[in-house]
């Protein structure tokens, strides 16, 4: 897997409300820069045809976003790999929460494990080459 996307399979695509774009809040160097009515619209093409969603240390939107990406991974809705950067255990309470939830039976063990956590960038590249795209049966992740 190359560490670039230039010369390889992979491409750098920015998708962004119209609002935020109005105000300039995206990276000058994207070149291909998506512009959507709604953040709604925009959390959906992130996910539309990728392998992987990396969530990295971010604020409220960002935790808003793994959220709803890890729940429709377990409803079946989105079939691409939920990876977290827990970079200098940025992530650590909320992976105890998660914990928490497997411990008191609020959530199957397999679901948990699905949510894929690494912490250095060698982590995070060699997680995201190795992501694909597979269905998931609901069924496999139910608590038990």
């Amino acid at each position: 897997c190359d560490q670039e996307s230039e010369g390889s399979k992979g491409s750098v695509e920015g998708v962004i409300p119209g609002f935020m774009g109005d105000l300039e809040l995206h990276h000058p160097k994207i070149k291909n820069l998506v512009i959507t009515g709604t953040m709604s619209e925009r959390k959906e093409l992130l996910r539309d045809n990728t392998d992987a969603v990396v969530a990295f240390p971010g604020g409220l939107g960002t935790l808003e976003e793994l959220l709803e990406t890890f729940t429709l991974k377990r409803l079946g809705r989105y079939d691409g790999a939920v990876i977290l950067f827990n970079q200098d255990g940025f992530y650590n309470h909320l992976l105890e929460l998660l914990d928490k939830y497997v411990e008191l039976k609020m959530m199957n063990s397999n679901y948990r494990q699905s949510l894929i956590v690494v912490s250095t960038v060698e982590e995070l590249v060699q997680a995201i080459c190795d992501s694909k795209r597979e269905k998931v049966d609901m069924m496999h992740y139910l608590p038990k």
